[in-house]
């Protein structure tokens, strides 16, 4: 396997073209980012252990666990489970494990062609009735899969051939194969108890101790390339200081990080990256609680924001300012219709709204760049009249409360804006469950189901940037940065590949390999 996080292949086919009738085609490097390795690593060794600092714990192996398939722990994802669609440069969504995902007419139902004689590490196959297990476990509530939500658009499946599946939609979804690049593409079988959920990756678990870390050895009956390394070792690495200095000392080879200050660092201690574009930081408001629920209040915080002078702060420079739900590598790029910052604007509105003297409560996690985020928002508040309250908490407790909408306004950083369809669809949509804002208005609305049934690439973005211009001009949300995230290595460590126009970031274990 070679990678998941994101990937691309020989030939980049775009979620876009994904949904015309000239479906997209697999390759072989579709999981790696780049099957021939950077010249100065030369040739590919094998064998070997490598050392992989994980930077949160883990329940279970098993896809249904969304930790899993988070950006930072694809790297263990997609040692065990090959996907069947993956991210590529730009935004591109496209077959891996799958070799066509087709669309109807009306893009209400979908083909899918599986590749040929795969098998999961305990020999059956993975077929499509494999597939429509997976799905269907996945769908069930007891599963507590986040993507059951994405199951639920489903209508039906019907096995045609060992090959093929057919999907029919309950609503026309140009971008249907989208779903399929994180848990319900990591087909696997049903784990029995406590034990992992079996893949078909180049790797097979050999001992796990959920939270604390994982040994997987290579998979001898793998149907693509074998994996380089004989094993790979994970340990859970949560403080980003300690993960940094871990890979210093030699005891691990690999780490994921979103601290800045770690990137710059990295040159002089001799260390390799592989990061992308692949998290943007926002600003989310209440929008059923006022006085949030007023888009004056809303749109007085957005002017009083200066997103180029947070960047430089926060992210050293290393970052760009973000401009609204559609990010600078997707297809459906527009141009951008953010307000630039005037804080004069913003003072006029608030005393337009009733509220020259607003005050409200922030939510924020423990990590030092939100920390630093925060306090840098809260002065250019306080430069308008607004008083900030900072109340830092735990992650757990934060996505609780943004889960349940217990807050005023909160930070959020993630990664779904590398993702147009599922970002706009989800975010903004009145009945999605992850419309943390409770914002509704019904031109975007329209706009966001007309380009969900667009199978026009060009249709689809001329609806898709009529949905942005809404939700910019209502602002539920604040929109900062698009920030670099990914891997750090050693110098030791060879066939790291180019993630850089990733929206998702990652590699696969698979396609590196260690040189001492």
């Amino acid at each position: 396997m070679k990678r998941h996080t994101y990937v691309l292949a020989s030939a980049v086919c775009t979620a876009a073209l994904a949904l015309t009738s000239a479906a997209c085609s697999a390759s072989d490097d579709a999981v790696s980012g780049s099957k021939a390795a950077p010249t100065a690593d030369g040739p590919p060794v094998d064998g070997g252990t490598l050392k992989i600092g994980l930077d949160r714990p883990f329940a279970k192996l098993d896809p249904a666990d969304g930790t899993l398939t988070q950006m930072p722990m694809m790297i263990l994802a997609n040692a065990l489970y090959d996907p069947l669609m993956v991210n590529g440069d730009n935004g591109a969504v496209q077959p891996y494990l799958a070799k066509s995902f087709t669309p109807n007419a009306d893009a209400t139902s979908w083909t899918l062609q599986l590749r040929e004689g795969v098998t999961f590490t305990d020999g059956k196959p993975l077929d499509g009735r494999a597939v429509v297990d997976h799905v269907t476990r996945l769908a069930k509530p007891e599963s507590k899969c986040s993507c059951a939500v994405d199951a639920a658009s489903i209508a039906g499946m019907e096995v045609n051939s060992p090959t093929s599946v057919t999907f029919t939609l309950k609503a026309p979804n140009a971008a249907f194969p989208n779903l399929f690049t994180r848990s319900l593409g990591y087909v696997s079988e049903a784990p029995a108890g406590d034990t992992p959920a079996v893949g078909s990756g180049p790797y097979k678990v050999e001992s796990v101790q959920p939270g604390v870390s994982a040994t997987l050895a290579r998979n001898p009956a793998y149907w693509g390339d074998k994996g380089h390394a004989e094993k790979l070792v994970y340990r859970v690495l949560p403080d980003a200081d300690s993960r940094y200095q871990s890979l210093r000392s030699g005891d691990a080879d690999l780490i994921w990080t979103e601290t800045p200050a770690q990137y710059k660092q990295a040159v002089g201690d001799g260390l390799r990256a592989a990061t992308g574009p692949g998290s943007t930081s926002t600003v989310v408001f209440n929008t059923k609680t006022a006085p949030f629920d007023d888009p004056k209040v809303r749109r007085a915080l957005q002017y009083a924001v200066d997103r180029e002078s947070l960047e430089k702060v926060v992210h050293l420079g290393q970052g760009k300012v973000s401009d609204g739900p559609i990010g600078s590598t997707s297809p459906y790029r527009g141009t951008a219709s953010h307000p630039a910052h005037d804080a004069a604007k913003a003072r006029a509105l608030l005393d337009e709204a009733g509220h020259p003297d607003l005050s409200f409560e922030y939510l924020v996690d423990n990590r030092p760049e939100a920390q630093q985020r925060a306090t840098v928002l809260q002065q250019m508040f306080a430069e308008v009249g607004v008083k900030m309250t900072i109340k830092p908490m735990d992650a757990a407790s934060l996505g609780t409360a943004m889960l349940q909408r217990k807050f005023q306004v909160m930070d959020f950083v993630t990664s779904m804006f590398g993702d147009t369809d599922t970002a706009l669809a989800g975010l903004y949509l009145p009945d999605s469950p992850y419309n943390f804002a409770g914002w509704s208005n019904p031109r975007a609305k329209q706009a966001i189901t007309a380009g969900r049934a667009a199978l026009d690439q060009a249709q689809r973005a001329r609806s898709y940037q009529a949905a942005a211009k809404t939700v910019v001009a209502e602002a539920p949300m604040l929109f900062l940065t698009e920030n670099p995230v990914g891997f750090l290595a050693s110098a030791e460590v060879g066939g790291l590949p180019d993630v850089s126009r990733r929206t998702v970031v990652g590699v696969s274990p698979a396609e590196l390999w260690v040189k001492r």
